[in-house]
Parts: C-alpha cells; structure tokens; sequence
C-alpha cells in the first residue's frame, strides 16, 4: 500500500489508542453510538472509551480487582463516554437506549445487573441460524413485556440498569451479536445455558455498532 494510502486509512479509522491499552472510538453519524448520544441529549460526546476488558472474547473483567470472567466475554461492555473537554463520563441509570436494528423482542430474563432482552432479526439469516441483538443490564419499559413486539431501529428498547449495592460493578451497557439455530426455543435461553449451547454462536458486535 502507498503511503499516502496508508495515512489515509489511519486518519478514516474511527479508533486510537491511549497510553494504557485503552481504545478510544469516534462518534460517527447514524452509528448506534450516534443514536444513544442523540436521544440523551448529551451534546459534545465525541468518543465513546474502552478499557482492556470490555471487548469481544476478552478473559477478564474491566471492573474491581480484573479478575479472570468465568468465560470469555459474549458482547461488548459500554460505560465510559468522552467529550470534547476529554472529562470521562459514565453511563448513568436511567439512560435510554436505542435499537441497533430493526427486529422483533422474542425473550428476556434477569442478569446479574439487570434483564438481558433479545431482539431476532428473521430478514438476516445464514445456514439455518437467524441473527439476533441481545442487551443485557437494562430496565425494559412495561409497554415491550408482550412478545413478540415489533422494534423499529432506534427505538428504545430500554434504560440502563442501576447498579445493586452489593457489586461493585458500574453501570453499563452490554450487547451481543448472536446466530441462534432457527429450532432453538429462545425462551429456554439463559447466559448460563448459552455458554454450552451448540445451537448459539456469538460474534463480534462492534462493527455492528460503529
């Protein structure tokens, strides 16, 4: 690749790094980032950060003591914000989120933080497997709780749980990426059964977000 070619590509690259592997990501219009900064009014919000941890397939947890997760991360953690005054924000309870695709609510059940809710998306379908957008550590609204209900993208599916006092794990966002076998019944999905279910493959979310 020329070298002009090459300074090109690191400049279109949404992402930097900083000095202690944390990887920051610029806010890029119509992203899903785009959508969460714009239906929480928080103006200025130019990068969204992350800290060693919060990625795909990560071994450890990006909280308290970084101890080692009991299986590499499903999805992706969200909860550090940045404007351009470069104060690092938290995600905060309460703060809505917006649908990364259009699809169909079809489970959701209690995490450790909060309800995980799972989104099927039947129009994106590969080898008999069906995408689906899973959001864990959410409040889900009262008027989403009858299944299967329809979600337009960018719609909000739900709020940032807050926090239980006993954890001393922050608030934040996580989302997933899966293919689920089209003969699995979704509703007998938990992360625990997930883990070792052959019928559930999960990928990297983030391209998916950006």
């Amino acid at each position: 690749m020329p070298l002009d070619s090459e300074q090109s590509a690191v400049e279109s690259s949404p992402f930097s790094r900083g000095s202690e592997g944390e990887v920051r990501l610029r806010v890029r219009t119509d992203s899903f980032f785009s959508l969460f900064i714009t239906l929480n009014n928080l103006q200025g919000i130019t990068q969204v950060l992350f800290q060693p941890g919060m990625f795909f397939n990560d071994p450890l947890q990006w909280w308290g003591a970084k101890k080692r997760r009991p299986r590499l991360h499903e999805g992706i953690d969200i909860c550090l914000l940045q404007p351009i005054d470069m104060q690092i924000r938290r995600l905060l309870p309460q703060m809505l989120i917006p649908a990364i695709l259009p699809g169909y609510l079809v489970h959701f059940h209690r995490d450790f933080l909060g309800e995980t809710l799972y989104i099927r998306h039947p129009y994106i379908q590969k080898e008999g497997a069906v995408f689906h957008t899973l959001y864990g550590h959410v409040s889900s609204p009262p008027t989403l709780c009858n299944r299967p209900s329809f979600i337009n993208k960018g719609q909000v599916v739900g709020t940032i749980h807050p926090s239980p006092g006993k954890t001393s794990v922050p608030a934040h966002l996580h989302i997933s990426c899966a293919w689920i076998d089209e003969k699995q019944q979704v509703e007998e999905l938990s992360w625990e059964k997930m883990a070792s279910n052959g019928n559930v493959l999960f990928v990297d979310p983030l391209p998916f977000l950006v």
